[in-house]
């Protein structure tokens, strides 16, 4: 990439129209579409939040084309946010990235995830 001046430069990642965002929540252990696939563009995970409202610790799985890409493991009432430097990388263009839990009652996990559209995998 180049900046106004034509200087040669590295970014991490693409910004404003390569990034989205999605928002779901997870209730009594139904597997759960965090966002729906891209036909043309892989959906790589750069940023995920979980908020756990019970009184009781809870595993969430994130999942694409049947794999578990990555557990995640909330604290009681608690939220967790993790950062990814290198991309959670979409296995399969034009699936969705679900998100499950344990079938746990009275209990609801708010997932917010920000992701990149990428053309590589």
């Amino acid at each position: 990439m180049k900046d106004a001046t034509g200087r040669t430069y590295i970014a991490m990642h693409e910004v404003r129209g390569g990034l989205v965002t999605a928002n779901a929540s997870l209730t009594t252990g139904t597997s759960t579409i965090l966002i729906a696939g891209d036909a043309d563009k892989f959906l790589d995970i750069v940023e995920i939040s979980l908020a756990n409202d019970s009184t009781v610790a809870v595993h969430v799985d994130l999942t694409n084309d049947g794999t578990t890409i990555r557990g995640i493991d909330i604290p009681v009432t608690n939220t967790v946010q993790l950062y990814f430097d290198a991309p959670l990388k979409q296995i399969t263009k034009n699936t969705p990235w679900n998100i499950d839990m344990g079938d746990i009652t009275g209990t609801t996990v708010m997932v917010g995830a920000t992701l990149i559209k990428t053309t590589n995998n």
